[in-house]
């Protein structure tokens, strides 16, 4: 029998992090955990959708508040215990889903940006050889988009300090990439756009879509036994960055 593609999903409690758990275990042969800044609201989550969850599938809730560094070392301790019972060899994918859009820039970036180059160093480790890191990001990331002119009209929904930490995520992707592939690992490191979605993120904007379609390009990729490392992809293709 063959393992288990294991893959776990920051900030999965809600939104396109939870419709992402929830696709992804609705696929044959994957274990998820499903991290989340509190572990009822993760609990509350998988008993939305327990039902699709296929018969060889697992979800597995996991405590991880992105902005606190003994959270993400105790998430790490865990996945690394389970993976050991399971004579598991490591994560085949590390989806970097967690992160805000409204409140003060240093909110903003202490998750966006900080938190999330601390989960990745923290379970950069655990991560198998072949793997990958996914970093959900934005059109609203891409600086060449910005530059455009005339601007596209998606562009002119300016958040400086959403997009600026967006763009320093793309930044530490194509860096991330760069340094595995001079380390012979073989983690691609890419960057995923999933789309405006109607979220909390946003406050659920009317013009978003649905996160249930959102998150599509999101399992695809987490999926994916091989593929591109360092690009900006999004559901019809690749972003400029």
């Amino acid at each position: 029998m063959s393992s288990p593609r294991t893959i776990l999903v920051t900030g999965a409690n809600q939104g396109l992090g939870m419709h992402t758990v929830h696709q992804l275990a609705s696929t044959p042969d994957v274990l998820v955990f499903m991290g989340s800044r509190k572990l009822a609201s993760a609990e509350e989550a998988i008993a939305k959708f327990a039902s699709d969850v296929h018969p060889s599938s697992t979800v597995v809730p996991v405590q991880l508040d992105i902005t606190d560094a003994t959270s993400i070392q105790n998430a790490h301790d865990v996945v690394a215990k389970m993976l050991q019972e399971k004579g598991l060899s490591g994560l085949d994918a590390l989806v970097n889903n967690a992160a805000i859009a409204a409140g003060t820039p240093e909110a903003i970036y202490t998750t966006n940006v900080v938190g999330t180059a601390r989960v990745k160093d923290t379970f950069l480790p655990l991560i198998k050889k072949g793997g990958a890191i996914l970093n959900v990001s934005s059109a609203l990331g891409s600086n060449a988009r910005f530059a455009q002119r005339p601007p596209e009209p998606v562009m002119l929904t300016i958040w400086p300090h959403y997009s600026s930490s967006k763009a320093a995520l793309n930044s530490l992707t194509v860096q991330w990439a760069l340094d595995e592939e001079q380390n012979g690992s073989g983690i691609r490191v890419i960057s995923i756009c999933p789309g405006l979605d109607a979220t909390n993120l946003n406050d659920y904007i009317e013009a978003g879509g649905s996160p249930a379609d959102g998150c599509k390009v999101i399992v695809k990729e987490a999926l994916v036994k091989d593929g591109k490392t360092s690009i900006f992809v999004h559901k019809d293709g690749e972003y400029p960055w």
